[in-house]
């Protein structure tokens, strides 16, 4: 259904480019925000983007576009007299948008390098097409690519069947990147946010950040000893609910001594007392 030349210049020259452009100039969050945030780089340290699920996602997501790109226009045009690269030309070109629109929605940084390759990669594809259809009488007999974009595009089916192609392969794909970004954001989402803010939200958002991590990992590290002692005190020892606070009420308390005197009764040290004291400041 694809004529082999544009076969061969569909990865050769289409598809390409934008790729290569997304690879170079592709980052989470800016340099400044990594600088004060260092904690970020633990998802690459934990290979969090390349888990075993997410390449079954991604792999199952390419066999759902690919079934929907041929079976869109497949049942379009059942019953029809369309010779074979007829049916094929809107395959194609729509499976060029997928590709194109599929790395917009990953794209986390898009910049007129991006927009001028992925317009200069449509606009080589339909030039060539146009042109290879216009000079190519006999290329393939009995059939041949011959004045069939032209025919295409005075076709309101045509763009109807791209279009609905295009929307109907790219919708999980698009769905999950929205809900995961408002539902259930990464920590690399959230800083990437920093970004847009000016100069003094920025300030405030990270001084936030910090106080949120400070606590969040007080709460556990407290968390963890406060069941450690817990699970070597004596069944017969009277309860100790009264005294045992949670280490984030702790922790969000104006008073010192209540602090110090629950951080004592449950085993601490003095200078955990008095972290504990000095976050509250905080």
């Amino acid at each position: 259904m694809t004529d082999y030349w544009v076969l061969i210049f569909f990865n050769l020259l289409f598809t390409s480019a934008p790729p290569v452009i997304y690879g170079v100039l592709e980052k989470d969050v800016s340099a400044e925000t990594l600088m004060q945030l260092p904690e970020l780089y633990q998802s690459g340290q934990k290979s969090e983007a390349y888990l075993p699920l997410t390449f079954w996602i991604t792999l199952l997501d390419a066999f759902y576009q690919s079934l929907v790109c041929f079976f869109v226009p497949y049942f379009t045009y059942q019953g029809s007299d369309i010779d074979i690269f007829t049916f094929g030309n809107p395959l194609n070109t729509a499976a060029l948008f997928i590709i194109l629109l599929h790395l917009v929605i990953e794209s986390k940084s898009l910049t007129w390098i991006h927009l001028l390759v992925i317009v200069g990669s449509i606009l080589s594809y339909f030039f060539f097409a146009l042109a290879f259809g216009a000079m190519c009488v006999t290329c393939n007999p009995p059939s041949n690519p011959y004045w069939i974009m032209q025919e295409h595009m005075l076709d309101p089916v045509f763009y109807l069947v791209c279009i609905l192609t295009i929307c109907v392969a790219l919708l999980p794909r698009f769905t999950y990147r929205v809900l995961q970004g408002s539902l259930f954001p990464s920590p690399i989402l959230r800083a990437k946010h920093f970004d847009r803010l000016t100069p003094e939200e920025r300030t405030e958002a990270l001084k936030k950040w910090r106080r949120t991590g400070k606590m969040k990992e007080v709460t556990s590290k407290y968390a963890d000893q406060s069941a450690a002692i817990s699970g070597r005190r004596p069944t017969s020892d009277p309860p100790v609910t009264f005294s045992m606070k949670s280490a984030t009420s702790c922790a969000v308390e104006q008073g010192n001594i209540s602090i110090c005197e629950t951080a004592v009764d449950r085993g601490y040290t003095e200078t955990e007392a008095s972290e504990m004291t000095g976050l509250s400041k905080h």
